[in-house]
């Protein structure tokens, strides 16, 4: 199959070109200027510099079947404070964009990753694909906005479109270095006590980079219905339980550090997976201590 990949330089599109690359598929990745550069390219996999505008990526598109669509500017702290327009340009536009030159092109399947981020904290938990979204971010809003276009794009094209709404990714996430993760995998090979706001119940949905290239995966065989799904941990996972699942895998005797003085981070937050499961085939294959102790074995932190 020939496939359009946007987000090449990114964790997931790393994960993403290599396992395509090992089945086989004619991968062209898209990507902008020096990021796309800094990619390393599996075998068999071509390169395309894009800045994203209509005519260039009808160019870019030519003989695709499927594109997978990474590529977006992540939830950060500088972007929040600029309001919608960092997201709607990186974002919203660049997607309705691909998904015109998409159709131009006659692509059948086009799968845009979300985010966990599209639902609302006040809906009870697990959530569910059914309950109605209410970011609380511009970037939520954003990537809720990016999926009523692929769904309306495939609509009026008949273009198969799925939308992944993904959870934290666990992986060697390179762009995050000041993440809550990594900087406690980089304590635990310290051998440095890792610190903890509150009590540390603040919880999150996680999932292994490896099991979200799957899910990806699944949604790209023909058999399989478009749609919206989450793709998660199935439940949430304590930043207690994580630093100490950390410090066991690394075998770290520095313990934890609790600071009561200072509020927990979050409420806890997890999506019902089951729709994913019961469509696409998916299961998650990786527990958090197999995620985290492969991490371990590749060197990360």
């Amino acid at each position: 199959m020939r496939i359009a990949l946007t987000g090449a330089s990114g964790m997931l599109g790393g994960a993403c070109l290599r396992h395509l690359a090992a089945r086989g598929d004619e991968v062209v990745a898209l990507g902008r200027g020096n990021a796309a550069r800094l990619v390393l390219m599996p075998p068999g996999i071509s390169l395309c510099t894009t800045d994203y505008s209509l005519d260039d990526l009808r160019l870019a598109l030519r003989d695709v079947e499927a594109v997978i669509h990474l590529g977006a500017l992540r939830a950060n702290a500088e972007a929040e404070r600029s309001g919608c327009q960092p997201y709607f340009e990186a974002n919203v536009r660049s997607t309705e964009n691909l998904l015109i030159a998409a159709l131009a092109n006659g692509v059948r399947s086009f799968c845009l990753a979300s985010s966990i981020a599209v639902y609302a904290r006040h809906n009870p938990q697990p959530w569910r694909e059914s309950d109605p979204p209410a970011p609380i971010s511009h970037y939520g809003i954003s990537k809720l906005a990016c999926e009523h276009l692929a769904a309306l794009h495939g609509e009026r094209g008949g273009m198969r479109v799925f939308a992944l709404r993904i959870a934290q990714i666990i992986g060697d996430d390179r762009s995050r270095r000041q993440g809550m993760l990594r900087q406690f995998i980089a304590r635990a090979r310290r051998q440095q006590s890792l610190s903890l706001w509150g009590s540390g119940a603040a919880a999150r949905d996680l999932v292994y980079v490896e099991d979200v290239v799957s899910a990806i995966n699944q949604a790209l065989d023909d058999d399989r219905p478009g749609g919206t799904y989450n793709i998660g941990g199935g439940r949430a996972f304590s930043n207690l339980e994580v630093a100490e699942t950390i410090n066991e895998v690394f075998g770290n005797p520095a313990g934890l550090a609790l600071d009561p003085t200072r509020p927990d981070e979050a409420s806890s937050q997890f999506m019902n997976c089951e729709r994913a499961q019961r469509q696409l085939g998916w299961q998650r294959q990786w527990s958090l201590r197999a995620a985290l102790d492969e991490l371990r074995r590749q060197g990360v932190g």
